[in-house]
């Protein structure tokens, strides 16, 4: 059998050219469309074939017959020829052997078995997984055991006013353990009335939170150098900015200002279109041995305030840093600037490290993005370091107070920073 593909532009060159070469017996096996674009038909593809002899065997098709239009008719079936009985024999090469048959069913019933073994064994594992993750959360799920020796709890319910305070505590998200300490070691008589409750509630506050307030020293070195430090964001150069405008317009007082915050973007811009505006000194420092000098340049101010980078307390290098900076400048006075929206474990936590440096003043800003102080409370109690000023907004010179404990109170029981 011979078999040729042809190709051409029309169907009618194609069945010429299959005329001419395989002869008036050949028939097409196929046809197809090749070589077309976007705005052009392409060629078409015509694959015929003849036997040797000139005959197809088990010749399905009358022969290929060319009319003399050009146009090629599939020649009708006639009436006369009788429909064979049963399916068309197959030729002996399309009938598959029985063994062929039984070895591809073998095979796939094999695949299949592989199959449903791989299954088994990931359910398996995802059932391992399942349980696993099951026990771990159980043991979290689990009722702690009962300690042997039992423990003295504090009373849960307060009676009268003192019921009231440590409501407002809580309320203010003061933890149930820090509320009950204050409000324990106040309690002396428990039917006293809510006034004396108030009262003694602000007197036991002022013996925990201690206020900077002091009147100005005659004889003080001058300059005085306020640095403030603590960890990124928490606004240390909005509140140097602040300080420095009050001290300049208000007290009428010489001020320079050093930062050293050269690693946050635009911050020296940032400091610098200040001082531009207030007429202020401003001294660019790198090292703690030009910062040491700076401070020196800056003799004649009566105050000088020292910006410094965010650090923060888990980075032993960073605390390395900034403590080689206050060993070189010695400042009278080290804010560590925090913001009130800080959760109350790492706000102790910050604290504790940052009292290794020397920090002798805590002042809270952001007082207005928090409704809870409880924090703040909480930092009071347990630091046992001096609060300087809170800040409640933006505004240069303004929304800046010193910290006073009944200020706090007010703030804590009115559930909001502002």
């Amino acid at each position: 059998m011979r078999i040729k593909k042809f190709t051409s532009k029309s169907m009618k060159e194609a069945l010429l050219a299959i005329k001419q070469d395989l002869g008036e017996n050949a028939i097409i096996l196929k046809t197809q469309q090749v070589g077309g674009k976007l705005f052009s038909q392409g060629e078409i593809e015509v694959t015929a074939a003849v036997d040797e002899e000139g005959t197809i065997t088990n010749q399905a098709f009358s022969p290929l017959r060319v009319s003399d239009t050009g146009v090629y008719k599939r020649p009708k079936a006639s009436s006369g020829i009788p429909k064979p009985e049963g399916p068309l024999p197959m030729p002996d090469a399309a009938i598959p052997k029985k063994d062929d048959v039984i070895n591809k069913r073998r095979d796939f019933l094999r695949n299949m078995a592989t199959q449903d073994n791989d299954l088994d064994k990931k359910y398996e594992t995802l059932k391992a997984d399942i349980t696993e993750l099951k026990q771990m959360f159980g043991k979290f799920l689990e009722t702690p055991e009962k300690p042997s020796t039992p423990i003295l709890a504090k009373p849960a319910v307060y009676s009268g006013d003192w019921e009231l305070l440590y409501g407002k505590l809580i309320e203010a998200e003061v933890s149930s353990e820090v509320a009950r300490e204050f409000v324990d070691s106040m309690i002396s008589d428990p039917t006293i009335s809510g006034t004396d409750a108030i009262s003694m509630f602000v007197t036991e506050l002022n013996s925990c939170f201690i206020s900077t307030r002091q009147k100005p020293d005659a004889n003080a070195v001058l300059p005085r150098v306020i640095m403030f430090v603590g960890p990124t964001g928490a606004g240390k150069t909005t509140t140097l900015a602040k300080l420095a405008a009050y001290h300049v317009l208000n007290k009428k007082k010489t001020v320079s200002v050093i930062t050293a915050d050269t690693f946050r973007i635009a911050a020296i811009e940032q400091i610098r279109t200040f001082t531009d505006i207030m007429n202020i000194d401003l001294h660019i420092v790198f090292t703690p041995e030009e910062a040491a000098e700076a401070v020196c340049r800056c003799v004649k101010s009566d105050i000088v305030l020292v910006d410094t980078a965010g650090r923060s307390q888990k980075s032993a290098e960073h605390m390395d840093d900034l403590s080689a900076f206050i060993g070189r400048m010695a400042p009278q006075e080290i804010h560590l600037v925090l913001s009130a929206a800080t959760k109350e474990s790492d706000l102790i936590a910050i604290i504790d490290k940052y009292k290794q440096l020397g920090v002798n003043r805590l002042l809270f800003t952001k007082l207005d993005e928090t409704m809870k102080l409880g924090n703040v409370f909480t930092a009071a109690i347990r630091s046992k370091v001096p609060f300087s000023y809170f800040t409640f907004g933006q505004r240069v010179p303004d929304d800046i107070e010193s910290a006073q404990p009944h200020r706090l109170v007010q703030r804590l029981f009115e559930g909001s920073g502002k």
